[in-house]
């Protein structure tokens, strides 16, 4: 007798086929969970906030391993096989287990109680401390520790273990991260000179802006976020005359920097009465501009929180997404700066 093919085409194996040591992941145990709960391929993506390619992708790998199909497919239902039942029952007591030794883990260590958070440099403070609030209302043993970072030194902090969430502007996605929409994109306005020839019109659009200088924050900051409001300025129609960059990345730097150059800038609003609000005017735009949506997240390779804490912060950041929207159907409604440009939370919804 012949030596035995392995199965090299990805698909579903048959017996004699398993692995003596079988690769599986964590989360591969919670994606199956979740399509064995579902029992839809589609519903069981968006409640994982992952593309169903790499779902069903993930499913056969880990059939592969094992050497059983799990589920039976057909065109219109997915249902477990015998495997698949004994599997998700023994699958839930292995991230119940890892959930529990993670805890206890932390818990000696003396950070059992800490969570370390990351978030966006200029995300409204009124946003933060809703997340802070409502995270403690769902788990109050949490003591949060905020530090203020730009999103390339989050994601480092997130991949390195030295942040356990990031808040920050979803402007690209990250294979070793999950995000979940936390906040709708704020609504922008262009700021100029207190004495600036537009000072006296209430409403700008592309034609009054275009022999503008516009500035930015520095593109070396977050390249990410810069070439994405670049872009999204250009396709709703803004055109300048130059660009250039502020000296740092914070509001009060961009509004120096429009004082001092007699240029504009495009920034959520930093309300009235505000430090800077002696030097620059904020004026509507038409048509509207937003900032991108803001995200929560955290890192899936390896998984380093508790399965049962990152399933209430997705809840949490469900909930909070959708009282922003329903916070800025108000604002258009009363006639607020603008329609939302939003990106992750357009297409990822909570478990629907």
């Amino acid at each position: 007798m012949g030596p035995q093919k392995s199965n090299s085409t990805g698909s579903t194996p048959g017996p004699g086929e398993r692995s003596s040591h079988p690769a599986i992941e964590l989360r591969h145990l919670r994606y199956f969970l979740a399509v064995s709960e579902e029992l839809h391929f589609g519903r069981a993506a968006q409640r994982l906030h992952i593309a169903q390619p790499p779902l069903s992708q993930a499913i056969r790998k880990l059939e592969h391993e094992l050497g059983v199909s799990l589920l039976r497919r057909t065109s219109r239902v997915v249902t477990q096989t015998e495997a698949g039942r004994v599997f998700a029952e023994e699958a839930r007591n292995v991230l119940a287990a890892f959930d529990r030794a993670l805890a206890e883990a932390r818990k000696a260590g003396g950070v059992g109680t800490k969570l370390r958070i990351g978030c966006a440099l200029n995300l409204a403070i009124d946003r933060l401390l809703r997340f802070l609030t409502a995270l403690h209302e769902i788990e109050p043993a949490l003591e949060a520790h905020v530090t203020h970072l730009a999103a390339p030194q989050q994601v480092e902090g997130l991949r390195r273990g030295d942040l356990d969430l990031g808040i920050f502007f979803y402007a690209e996605e990250y294979d070793d991260l999950e995000m979940s929409p936390l906040f709708a994109g704020e609504h922008m306005a262009v700021y100029l000179p207190r004495d600036h020839r537009l000072a006296a019109r209430e409403v700008l659009g592309p034609a009054d802006l275009a022999d503008e200088t516009l500035v930015t924050f520095p593109r070396e900051a977050n390249p990410a976020l810069h070439d994405h409001l670049l872009t999204s300025f250009g396709v709703a129609g803004y055109r300048f005359s130059s660009v250039e960059e502020a000296g740092g990345v914070n509001t009060r730097d961009l509004m120096v920097a429009v004082a001092e150059r007699s240029g504009v800038t495009f920034w959520p609003s930093v309300g009235e009465g505000g430090e800077t609000s002696t030097i620059v005017i904020a004026r509507k735009l038409d048509p509207p501009l937003a900032m991108p949506d803001t995200v929560v997240a955290w890192a899936t390779i390896p998984e380093r929180l508790p399965g049962a804490l990152i399933a209430s912060i997705r809840d949490l950041a469900y909930a909070l997404r959708r009282e922003s929207d329903s916070d800025e159907g108000l604002d258009q409604e009363a006639g607020g700066l603008g329609a939302r440009n939003s990106g992750i939370g357009d297409r990822d919804e909570h478990g629907g």
